[in-house]
């Protein structure tokens, strides 16, 4: 009785089988204020001027010569992009700033640090946030083919997609924050065992 359904959830090893076997979307990085150390996850990744003590007070304002310099080295080269500055989770102003234009001048997905973790380290912002633009193309893939289907069959219930916590977030979370979806597979399995149990 397909009238009868109220609300689908989308449990899916998409994100984890990419990370696993290294295939996503050509991503790109932009860091603002510096470069972290360690081992970058992407070696298309530019640096720009822009800083902010640990306090996210403000010491330098970014440099938008530098950035459409940027935006342009990534243009028809990339199909998402991070961005990742530092100190960011005490202030996103810098972040905010490069992602609108990114949108402006590009039009193609992008994600910033500070909406995915709160942790200081600026390194393992970095590659979250770049891990996510990864994947970000491929879940939204994924979604409008389910979303489509689910027209087909006259099917107008609300879509959630299982987070690898168990937890559900909407559809448009998971287009934006698609790094949720890492375990999704074998959290939704655990669930629906102990249900069944």
């Amino acid at each position: 009785d397909l009238d009868g359904i109220s609300l689908v959830c989308l449990s899916t090893t998409l994100a984890t089988n990419a990370i696993v076997e290294g295939r996503g979307c050509k991503e790109g990085l932009i860091l603002i204020g510096g470069r972290p150390e360690g081992k970058l996850p992407t070696d298309r990744y530019r640096v720009i001027k822009g800083k902010l003590d640990i306090q996210g007070r403000l010491k330098e304002n970014l440099d938008y010569d530098e950035l459409d310099s940027a935006i342009e080295f990534f243009r028809g080269k990339v199909d998402a992009l991070a961005v990742s500055g530092y100190a960011s989770v005490r202030n996103p102003v810098h972040e905010m700033q490069v992602k609108e234009r990114i949108r402006h001048k590009l039009g193609i997905p992008v994600a910033c640090a500070h909406e995915l973790t709160t942790s200081l380290g600026f390194y393992d912002r970095t590659v979250t946030v770049d891990l996510n633009a990864q994947l970000i193309p491929l879940i939204c893939n994924l979604i409008d083919s389910v979303t489509a289907t689910l027209k087909s069959f006259h099917i107008h219930a609300p879509l959630m997609v299982v987070k690898g916590d168990g937890t559900l977030m909407t559809e448009h979370c998971a287009r934006e924050s698609p790094i949720e979806t890492i375990l999704s597979g074998p959290a939704a399995s655990v669930i629906g065992g102990r249900f069944l149990s």
